[in-house]
Formats: C-alpha cells, sequence, structure tokens
C-alpha cells in the first residue's frame, strides 16, 4: 500500500498486476478493503491493472475533521476521475461498492471521458436523502433493522465480528465470511485511521453532504 497526490489530497492506493495492463479503479466503501484481496488478485490475473483505495477520511488518505468534513459527493467523484491520469493510464474501468457506488455514479457523469466502463455492487441511485421521483430508494424494513442494532465496543473482537456477522445477516450476505473480514474493522485492523471511539475510518465521509442528484 501506498499513497498517491490528487486535487491536494493524499490517497491510499494499492496496485495488483502489470502497470501496462488496462486500469480498474476499485472505489472503497468506505476504504479500499471492501475489495477483498482474492478478487483483486482473480481480477489482475485476467490482463488488468487493478488498483483499489479509500476515499477521503478512510484507511491512509487524507482525514478531514469530522464534525465539519470541507468535502461534498462531487469532491469525491473528482478525486476519483483524477486517479487514472495521476497512475498513468486510463481510460479506467470504474467500480463503486456501497457508499463508493455513489461516488462511481457522479464520476462517470461528471468525467465520462475518464472511464470506459461502469460497474456498481452493493449501492443506491443516489446519496444520502430522499431518492427521485424515478428512482428506487433501499427497503426501508431491511435499513430500520441494520441501523437499530447498537454501536459495538470497537475494541472487543468479538463484538466487532459479531457486530459484522448480524449486518451481514440483515443485508443477505454470508454471516461467516463477514465475520472473517472483521479484522479488517476497529482499532485492530491492519489498514485504518481509527475515529475518536475507536470506530472505523469514514465518518466524516458520513457527513459531508454527500447528497447529489444523479443529473
Amino acid at each position: 500500500m501506498t499513497t498517491i497526490s490528487v486535487n491536494d489530497i493524499a490517497l491510499g492506493i494499492e496496485s495488483f498486476g502489470a502497470d501496462d495492463a488496462p486500469l480498474v479503479l476499485l472505489v472503497g466503501g468506505t476504504t479500499m478493503l471492501s475489495w477483498p484481496d482474492a478478487l483483486c488478485e482473480r481480477l489482475a490475473a485476467g490482463g488488468r491493472r487493478v488498483v483499489r483505495y479509500d476515499l477521503r477520511d478512510s484507511g491512509e488518505s487524507t482525514t478531514a475533521d469530522p464534525e465539519a468534513p470541507a468535502y461534498t459527493l462531487r469532491d469525491l467523484a473528482a478525486d476519483a476521475a483524477a486517479l487514472p491520469g495521476a497512475l498513468g493510464a486510463g481510460p479506467a474501468h470504474l467500480a463503486g461498492i456501497g457508499v463508493g457506488g455513489m461516488v462511481a455514479q457522479v464520476a462517470a457523469l461528471d468525467h465520462p471521458g475518464v472511464f470506459s466502463a461502469l460497474t456498481l455492487v452493493g449501492t443506491r441511485a443516489v446519496a444520502p436523502g430522499p431518492p427521485d421521483d424515478d428512482l428506487p430508494d433501499h427497503d426501508e424494513a431491511t435499513m430500520g433493522r441494520l441501523f437499530a442494532r447498537p454501536m459495538p465496543d470497537w475494541t472487543d473482537r468479538e463484538a466487532v465480528a459479531e457486530f459484522a456477522a448480524t449486518g451481514a445477516e440483515v443485508l443477505g450476505d454470508d454471516p461467516v465470511a463477514a465475520r472473517d473480514r472483521s479484522p479488517h474493522l476497529g482499532p485492530h485492523a491492519r489498514h485504518r485511521r481509527p475515529g475518536p471511539a475507536g470506530q472505523p475510518a469514514g465518518h466524516g465521509v458520513l457527513q459531508a453532504g454527500l447528497r447529489t442528484a444523479l443529473a
């Protein structure tokens, strides 16, 4: 892992595959570790240069005041658009997961010449806030169950693992795999900067005024 400078900030990145192969850019949701090592390695083995990265306020990227982050969703999209040029590659196949999917949609709309394709995973058509009238929202009951869970003690490995597993069950994902990934959360992670209470990084992203219509 290393960092690269774009738009006067540093973004944490990790690369797989040959530098001269076609670029696949993976936007984390919010950290790069949303994209598993095995997936990145499999994509690279198919003749691609795979670069996953941390959004601002996550992992190794530049952090801001979580109470007053001085950036918007369009700034995060501009970061994604600047990365292919900074990497000396492009156009890139852009993929986003979760919050990264919101970033990727706006990046592709705002900077269409930078990207050759767009893949979205586990995201929604707009950033936090009411959806546009002609677009579906998340399932209200599912979101209610997901966010009704109390936060764990982020210093307790088992509590963090259980939190990850129950969240996966709510979303219809594999709780065993989620438990296995849980070491990437909380202060035990190999890749993070903790918040003031030990919570995962990225809380500034959640408060950054991310509401942006896709038009």
